[in-house]
């Protein structure tokens, strides 16, 4: 009796475009590595990542907060005042983010033999990236421009940031350095290309930039111009990220935006002296 007649197996394999995208071409009679579909992880995993963020921040929020109501003096101060303390964020920030990252990375590595930066298309390209830092500059300039034709709230969350000298020293530093790591790590290196592939390369722009602008919405008191700024950002950066393939260029093009504005209010106030003038 005849054997029925089997179809080989048909597999993906994939190069990637200068894009960073993948290009799928099949091919008869082998089994898939898993670094051949990009990206490797799924939207689970994009969850995983975004749960274990607001989890461990909060953790060294309440972990913060204990050290504070050891400090001498704040025994006197209500918990709830301490929790909104600026100094008490920034700090917790500073200690939950590179733990977030350790995890980001074992989920990457889980997925992909490739390595954390690569699978994430890092792709660092000197003189490329370089030009980035100037762009961001340019649209920071822009967007503050644009600013002053749009109804901003008079004070935000994030002025309580610019109160005290140190304070605004140690925000701008965590906002030059890793807050866009984190971002552009999470936001452009992995939201991005999971829902590129789940969606397609326009939705999944506005997706993400939708994203980006939600978590800042409590900095600036969910006040749509301001948020429409950080929208439109967000869709530059991720533009910008799949045009290069480079997640490299994003965080540079982060940090020269975030650096220009400190830079405009280091100015404006004085070396942050009088941060009166720009916070009232």
């Amino acid at each position: 009796m005849d054997q029925p007649e089997q179809n080989p197996i048909e597999i993906a394999t994939t190069s990637e475009s200068p894009n960073g995208a993948s290009l799928f071409v099949t091919e008869p009679g082998e089994m898939p590595a898993r670094d051949d579909i990009f990206p490797p992880w799924t939207g689970w995993d994009v969850l995983a990542v975004a749960g274990s963020t607001v989890a461990m921040v909060f953790l060294c929020s309440v972990l913060a907060l204990g050290v504070a109501h050891l400090v001498s003096g704040a025994h006197n101060i209500p918990a709830r005042d301490l929790a909104t303390n600026p100094l008490v964020i920034i700090s917790a920030q500073i200690v939950a983010y590179p733990i977030v990252m350790l995890f980001m990375m074992m989920v990457v590595g889980s997925r992909s033999d490739e390595g954390f930066w690569r699978s994430v298309r890092w792709n660092w390209n000197g003189p490329k990236v370089a030009a980035c830092v100037v762009g961001g500059a340019i649209v920071a300039t822009v967007v503050n421009f644009a600013s002053a034709y749009l109804p901003l709230p008079k004070s935000t969350a994030m002025d309580n940031f610019f109160h005290e000298t140190f304070v605004a020293y140690l925000t701008a530093i965590f906002g030059i350095t890793l807050g866009p790591l984190l971002e552009e790590l999470f936001f452009r290196g992995m939201l991005y290309p999971t829902m590129r592939r789940l969606i397609g390369v326009i939705p999944a722009t506005l997706f993400t930039a939708t994203m980006f602008a939600a978590i800042h919405g409590a900095q600036l008191e969910y006040a749509w111009a301001p948020l429409l700024s950080i929208f439109v950002v967000g869709i530059i950066f991720t533009v910008v990220r799949e045009k290069t393939g480079s997640v490299a260029a994003t965080f540079v093009m982060h940090v020269g935006y975030n650096l220009t504005l400190f830079a405009m209010l280091w100015v404006a106030s004085d070396h942050f002296r009088h941060l009166e003038k720009v916070t009232g």
